[in-house]
């Protein structure tokens, strides 16, 4: 009888700030990047999908329906936002499991929270 494999998961979250440039078109400032500093992406609507110019998305962007950190950010956002010019900050945690076939990891779950909202003037 084989051994139960373990499932290790490592939670990453990822704060950002989300304004709205357009109905189609949304800034979202990546606070506490992969990259150790923040970064600023552009999430967009294409008549059919959403895009985001992160270099994840790019990766993935043959897949219709994949979905990187800052368009997640942004559907959590603008439930909040409306048509307001103000950003939001929300923070995304993403669950990380191990692959027990090459010890990379998986995206697993996605969940998200609303910190607070920013006040900008324009």
């Amino acid at each position: 009888m084989p051994a139960e494999a373990v499932v290790e998961y490592e939670e990453r979250k990822f704060k950002m700030v989300v304004y709205r440039i357009s109905e189609t078109e949304f800034s979202v400032l990546s606070l506490n990047s992969t990259f150790g500093r923040p970064k600023q992406y552009v999430v967009k609507w294409i008549g059919y999908k959403w895009i985001c110019s992160c270099p994840d998305y790019a990766k993935h962007s043959e897949e219709i329906d994949y979905a990187c950190k800052h368009i997640e950010a942004m559907f959590k956002a603008v439930k909040k936002i409306g048509w307001s010019r103000d950003g939001i900050e929300v923070e995304v945690v993403r669950r990380y499991r191990q692959n027990g076939m090459n010890g990379g990891k998986v995206a697993a779950e996605v969940e998200e929270k609303v910190l607070f909202r920013l006040e900008v003037s324009i």
